[in-house]
């Protein structure tokens, strides 16, 4: 159940923290002079940063949920 809820808050926190970067960063580029061959390449980078954090964010919850990998197990007897 513990690993549960962190898994859970891992990938809300890694969406909330996209959003907050959107936002901020949406702020930012709307405070720049508009110029077509600028402005719409910046919204592209902005959005895949956000989908990479995003991403981040769900993989880490993934790996929480899963639990630990499994590492080489020593077959020594």
């Amino acid at each position: 159940m513990r690993r549960r809820g962190w898994a859970i808050a891992a990938g809300a926190a890694g969406l909330a923290l996209a959003l907050v970067f959107v936002k901020a960063s949406l702020a930012w580029s709307d405070a720049q002079p508009y110029d077509p061959a600028v402005t719409e390449p910046r919204y592209i980078v902005l959005i895949l940063i956000s989908l990479a954090i995003a991403g981040a964010g769900l993989l880490a919850a993934i790996r929480l949920w899963t639990g630990p990998w499994r590492g080489r197990q020593d077959r020594r007897r």
